[in-house]
Formats: C-alpha cells, sequence, structure tokens
C-alpha cells in the first residue's frame, strides 16, 4: 500500500524567494561596506550594483546568484588604477605603463575587500537555505519509498 507523504516544507516559489532575498542581502551589505570604506569616486560602483538570481533552467529553481557591477569595482578591490599599481601583493605608486609618469606622492589608495568578505560571511545562510530545500524534498522521496522497503502486513 502505497501511502503519499507530505513533508516538503518549502515549495519552490518559496525557495527562489529566499534565495532572491539572499542576493539582496549580500547586496545590500556590500553597499554599506562601499559607501564605509570608499570616498565619492566608487559613487557609480554604489549606484549600479545589483544582485540577479538565475533562473535559466527547465526546473524553473534558482541555480545562482549573480552580483553585477562595474569593471571599475574590481580595481576597488585590489585598491589599484590611476597611478597605483600592486606589486608582490602591495599597493604602490606607479603604472605598468613603462611611457606614462606617476609623480610621487601620498599613498591616497587601499583594497577594499567589499563584496567578497559579505559573501564569504554570508554562505552559509544560502548553503542553509539550499539544505532546506533539496533536504525536504530527499526526505519527502526516502518516505514515499518506504512501503517498498518495509514488510507489508496485513
Amino acid at each position: 500500500m502505497d501511502t503519499e507523504y507530505n513533508v516538503l516544507q518549502m515549495t519552490a516559489e518559496e525557495y527562489n524567494e529566499r534565495v532572491r532575498a539572499w542576493g539582496e542581502t549580500v547586496r545590500s551589505r556590500s553597499l554599506g561596506t562601499l559607501v564605509a570604506e570608499t570616498q565619492t569616486y566608487s559613487g557609480n560602483l554604489r549606484s549600479r550594483l545589483k544582485a540577479a538570481t538565475d533562473m535559466d533552467r527547465g526546473d524553473g529553481l534558482a541555480h545562482a546568484v549573480a552580483f553585477k557591477f562595474m569593471r571599475y569595482g574590481v580595481f576597488v578591490a585590489y585598491g589599484v588604477g590611476n597611478g597605483y599599481i600592486r606589486q608582490g601583493g602591495r599597493v604602490v605608486r606607479g603604472s605598468h605603463n613603462p611611457n606614462r609618469h606617476v609623480a610621487a606622492g601620498p599613498m591616497r589608495r587601499r583594497p577594499v575587500d567589499w563584496l567578497d568578505n559579505n559573501i564569504e560571511e554570508h554562505i552559509h545562510g544560502l548553503a542553509d537555505i539550499a539544505g532546506d530545500y533539496y533536504g525536504d524534498r530527499a526526505a519527502r522521496e526516502v518516505l514515499n519509498q518506504i512501503d517498498r522497503v518495509t514488510i507489508a502486513k496485513k
């Protein structure tokens, strides 16, 4: 006797919404880091930072979260650009172009870990969301098959 066990706690729509919300949380935290750690030079980076959830699969489930930002965001993360380069893992005044002269002056740039740190801080939350959804699905499948592996007593 097959019995349908309905132990699914989270619907696909709830899963997708929680993944989207996770992306927005990381985006918001990253924006906060940009505001706190950078000056006006990152204004366009701040205004164009977006989180996107990719659901381009046949099952309709979120399978990727992307953060879209201006390429300049990478330079902010490294602390380079406009007369600053990385050498030996450190930010120094200079240029990779031998024809460009960079005047000596005070160091005004430093690496700002504005995105990666926020992703790493919140990645366990995303893992929990996926574990809740896929764990519920796996439990339902096991329970739906229980009648096939138990001795039927009449």
